[in-house]
């Protein structure tokens, strides 16, 4: 047996996202313990991306730092990488969960309105996910 397989089965991960768990209080999850992640097969045009993927009620400005992009609303920040299972979204540590959700939805609100069928899903910091 691996070394790889030996520590693959020490370590058993979630073999998909969790539907939303409605015995953990997110009311109280900050920026440090989730990140979003947005599925769907999504082809957004480059020239309209910044207004597709950023919310509509928060003032936002583009800031990049250490050769990424992030997007910074009031005192927070979030930024995007696109993974294989889809956008992964992830905010500061401080920042509100319920800011970030509200910000993740008007994002989903905006790619569903240029047609996209996109979904968000909501990962826990603390466990492991494998995407097949």
């Amino acid at each position: 047996m691996s070394l790889f397989n030996f520590f693959k089965r020490k370590k058993k991960a979630d073999k998909e996202p969790p539907s939303v768990d409605t015995t953990v209080d997110r009311n109280l999850w900050k920026g440090k313990d989730f990140e979003f992640l947005i599925t769907g097969n999504i082809d957004i045009p480059i020239d309209t991306y910044d207004s597709v993927m950023t919310p509509n009620s928060f003032e936002w400005v583009k800031i990049d730092k250490d050769n990424w992009t992030y997007y910074q609303v009031g005192q927070d920040e979030f930024s995007y990488s696109w993974e294989m299972p889809g956008i992964q979204m992830t905010f500061n540590d401080a920042i509100p969960f319920q800011k970030a959700k509200k910000i993740a939805d008007e994002v989903i609100g905006n790619l569903k309105m240029i047609g996209q069928l996109a979904e968000l899903v909501i990962l826990d910091k603390t466990k492991a996910y494998r995407f097949d």
